[in-house]
């Protein structure tokens, strides 16, 4: 019973709020509806109105009530009939906007309370997107002021026309040189690595920092001011962003676009400058920073700032095109309104300020950029994960993707449970959240079946095929000068002398021991002394058995050739240096082949020089201990390994219960035709083109055990295919090659070349030991890929990156073995 008086009581009572005299108004008309724009010249803040809201703002004097307020706004505006409520609401709002104040005490706790709220609102903003940080800046208006009579001419018509024709000629120099300009990526690529990423900071940052002012510029150049500019983090590079909300007082909506533009334009001409710098300059340092200029402007530009998915310049352009002020936060509620209603039967309740036409293309623009927004994190983690991982930190990509989907999953259900929780008269809908549950349920479940292919990479470098590594048995110093690389031997040919000191002086003592032992049984026999006659014979006969051991070791010093072949340098090795120098006696560099490092000293199992057998190439690429299982090499699925030979395959080794045990092939058997086709190699027994199918049975033809034997024929039966492998190299990124896995080795690597490192462009984290070797720092796996395309052009030591095609497996399978293979638990 008493409920009415206090509610009409309330409603009377005049509201203690009154507009600001300061703030400055703007009507502008938006889609034909007038809209006002007040700007706020204390706290630089910027607020589009409707004219609801308009005059409700102009209708506070801190002397009317509600009724009052409600009773002269129908009569300003009879077409809108508002509640109290609904005014009770704008009320709020103009007052968390600080358009309004009141004279009555407590005002400073209430403002101080909501300040604190609004600062606690942007550290979690900034907290929920880690890859994009913005941090508090100054007020340019004085240096904008300053720099505004310099570049008043870039504006004028002429230069606008000149430099849109500069920009299309650029445009044409490309499309002309495409060929010229697709060549020298891959050199980009090495040039602009991790350990030059500085020259990728820099030149990001002095873009956006033109970008930007290029915007306040052009806000001057339209009348407008710019009183915030700052430094933010795009993706841990620094940039520089520039408020020019002011452009909001612009009634003319092409001068608004044009400010937005203004950035991009900017970048375009230095894109376009950059284009005709490197056309004209050669190979160095200018010559790849105009390229690095180019792909960050024009990335930059159409990712982010072009992209109306995307808060950027792209985005206020349209909406300003579209005249649709606010277009991103009434997409989002019209999208949240739409959920809430089909999916748990929430009933929409009308608003005044919502679009009434028009709203399915507001509801696809929000699940449109909500995707995008997806797609962009999802390329930012595979870009962090791509660099971070050759140094072994591509955890921390990963975690910087978690978190970053964490914090929106967790936004996502936050508002979800608001929805739920909010207050209301009719309950939700059952019907509806089991359909939506069920169909959600139904979509994870498909999705976690969908077959998806696979796929390995790996770094490779090639070398000849079946290549043959000489290697010293035994320390010594180098007295001949080896054979030199592109040399023909044949096998047994010496290719180099060693000495030791240690193995003469114990060689000399040897003989000695020998000599004194045969005196002993001269003198045991004249004396008829047969106990130490045979004693000394006892030990003569050991020393020689001695000699014969050391014989061997001083064999080892003269190095023979394998096989025939050419001969191939080693991988050249690293001077030690300033530090190293001080702490340790410097040894030889370069390789052992070279003149000046005649008479050093070899230590044991140095590569001294490799043979190629012939003319063919392989790609040996690093496999890690990970993936070592799910790769399938040809001697695996054949089930036996052999030599290659002018006269054959021979047989090396069979595997137990292999399809090659199956068929009676033995240890020793030489293979010499396929199908009445000539084999020389293993490569020969497999498919002309990967893909070609299943594997089918082979009839292979042995060559007779004896001069009087027949030519047998066995037929081996593989059961799966080798793997196939995707081969690009670094200096061909268009050309691909294919191939397949030969053979994998048994043991894992300890070292790898240099060329392959992380410390010289290579992708393969290792460190370097005290000998100045470069060693794995997981263990890795050695497989081998024949190649048969273009083996002119092919080169010992070039490097490019492998990709095999391991299996097709559900989603499911290849999420849990991502878990497996990140996570370790142990107890």
């Amino acid at each position: 019973m008493s409920a009415g008086p206090t509610l009409t009581t309330a409603t009377r009572r005049p509201i203690p709020l009154q507009i600001r005299d300061d703030l400055v108004f703007k009507q502008i008309e938006y889609q034909g509806v007038s809209y006002w724009v007040i700007k706020d010249p204390v706290g630089l803040k910027y607020f589009r109105l409707q004219p609801e809201q308009y005059h409700v703002l102009m209708l506070l004097d801190g002397k009317r009530n509600l009724e009052e307020l409600r009773d002269a706004l129908h009569e300003r505006l009879p077409t809108v009939r508002l509640q109290l409520t609904d005014i009770q609401h704008l009320i709020t709002d103009l007052h968390q906007k600080g358009l309004v104040f009141s004279n009555r005490y407590g005002q400073g706790a209430s403002l101080a309370k909501l300040n604190l709220e609004q600062k606690k609102q942007k550290i979690l903003t900034t907290m929920r997107s880690l890859l994009y940080i913005r941090l508090p800046g100054w007020d340019p208006e004085q240096t904008l002021q300053w720099m505004y009579p310099l570049v008043r001419w870039l504006y004028h018509p002429v230069t606008v026309t000149f430099s849109v024709l500069f920009v299309i000629a650029s445009w044409i120099l490309l499309a002309v040189q495409f060929e010229a300009f697709a060549s020298q990526l891959p050199e980009f690529q090495q040039f602009f690595s991790w350990s030059n990423l500085m020259y990728l900071w820099i030149t990001l940052g002095t873009c956006k920092v033109i970008h930007e002012f290029g915007h306040g510029l052009t806000c001057k150049h339209f009348g407008g001011e710019c009183h915030g500019m700052g430094i933010m983090l795009l993706v841990f590079s620094p940039c520089l962003y520039c408020d020019v909300s002011d452009s909001w007082m612009l009634r003319n909506k092409w001068k608004r676009i044009m400010i937005g533009a203004a950035g991009m334009y900017i970048e375009v001409l230095i894109s376009a400058l950059a284009v005709f710098v490197w056309w004209n300059t050669k190979p160095g340092m200018i010559h790849h920073l105009c390229l690095n200029i180019f792909f960050v402007t024009t990335i930059s530009t159409v990712v982010w700032n072009a992209n109306p998915l995307m808060r950027f310049d792209g985005y206020y352009m349209m909406s300003d095109l579209l005249e649709i002020p606010n277009l991103r936060p009434k997409a989002d509620r019209l999208l949240r309104d739409w959920f809430g209603w089909y999916c748990l039967g929430i009933e929409i309740k009308p608003d005044p300020f919502m679009p009434e036409s028009g709203r399915a293309g507001f509801v696809i623009f929000a699940i449109a950029a909500g995707l995008y927004r997806w797609f962009i994190l999802a390329a930012i983690t595979i870009f962090l994960y791509t660099v971070l991982k050759p140094y072994g930190l591509q955890s921390i990509g990963i975690m910087l993707a978690v978190v970053s989907m964490t914090m929106i999953v967790f936004n996502l259900v936050l508002n979800i449970y608001k929805q739920v929780t909010a207050p209301r008269i009719e309950p939700l809908s059952r019907p509806k959240i089991v359909f939506s549950l069920g169909t959600l349920a139904t979509l994870i479940v498909v999705g976690l079946a969908i077959p998806l292919p696979l796929h390995v990479e790996a770094m490779f470098l090639i070398e000849p095929h079946d290549v043959r590594h000489v290697y010293t048995a035994t320390t010594g110093r180098l007295d001949t000068r080896p054979a030199q690389p592109g040399q023909q031997v044949q096998a047994g040919t010496t290719l180099a002398v060693l000495s030791n000191p240690d193995l003469e002086l114990e060689e000399t003592r040897l003989e000695q021991e020998e000599q004194s032992q045969i005196i002993r049984i001269s003198v045991a026999t004249a004396l008829d002394d047969r106990a130490r006659e045979e004693l000394a014979r006892a030990r003569r006969q050991s020393i020689r058995s001695q000699q014969t051991e050391f014989q061997k070791q001083v064999d080892r010093l003269t190095i023979t050739a394998p096989c025939a072949g050419t001969i191939i340098a080693p991988p050249r090795v690293a001077a030690l240096g300033l530090e190293a120098r001080q702490n340790q006696l410097s040894s030889w560099h370069g390789t052992p082949l070279e003149e000046r490092n005649l008479h050093c000293f070899l230590p044991e199992r140095t590569h001294l020089l490799s043979i190629a057998p012939d003319n063919d190439f392989q790609a040996v690429v690093l496999i890690d201990q990970t993936d070592r299982n799910d790769l399938i090499s040809a001697e695996e699925s054949l089930g036996f390994s052999g030599t290659s030979g002018p006269d054959g395959l021979t047989v090396s080794t069979v595997l137990p219960g292999s399809a090659a045990d199956k068929a009676g092939l033995q240890p020793g058997d030489r293979i010499i035709a396929l199908d009445q086709t000539q084999v020389t190699r293993l490569v020969d027994l497999l498919p002309g083109t990967p893909g070609d199918g299943p594997p089918r049975a082979l009839s292979l033809q042995l060559a007779p055990t004896s001069a009087e034997g027949d030519i047998r024929t066995v037929s081996v039966a593989p059961t799966i295919s080798p793997t196939r492998v995707e081969l690009k190299f670094d200096h061909l990124p268009h050309r691909i090659y294919e191939g397949f896995v030969e053979k994998i080795s048994r043991r894992n690597l300890e070292f790898v070349p240099e060329l392959l490192s992380n410390k010289l462009g290579g992708e393969v984290p290792t460190v370097t030991d005290s000998q100045g070797r470069e060693r794995l720092v997981s263990p890795s796996y050695q497989a081998t890929v024949m190649l048969r395309e273009d083996a002119p052009l092919l080169r010992t030591g070039l490097r490019g990156r492998s990709r095999f095609l391991v299996d097709t497996r559900t989603a499911y399978q290849w999420l849990y073995r991502w878990y497996r293979h990140t996570f370790k638990f142990r107890l």
